[in-house]
């Protein structure tokens, strides 16, 4: 049986570091290798207001309401 595995290597000449730096409004979500969501990190500020294509992320982890994420372990 021949082996259809292709690799792909893609080569990033510039790398800026600003663009791995978190901002004070940044959202970060953490993925297992299970595909569970491990972690997530939210500004305090925003809490209250979350843009609409977060909630829709956390909805897909059967999370409807991110306050309850205060006080829950994930992982």
């Amino acid at each position: 049986m021949p082996n259809n595995n292709v690799e792909t290597v893609v080569e990033i000449e510039e790398y800026d570091e600003t663009t791995n730096e978190y901002g004070p409004d940044d959202f970060g979500f953490v993925l297992g290798p299970d595909g569970d969501l491990k972690s997530f990190m939210i500004p305090e500020h925003l809490m209250d207001d979350p843009p609409e294509e977060v909630l829709i992320i956390l909805s897909l982890f059967g999370i409807d309401d991110i306050h309850d994420l205060e006080n829950r372990t994930l992982h």
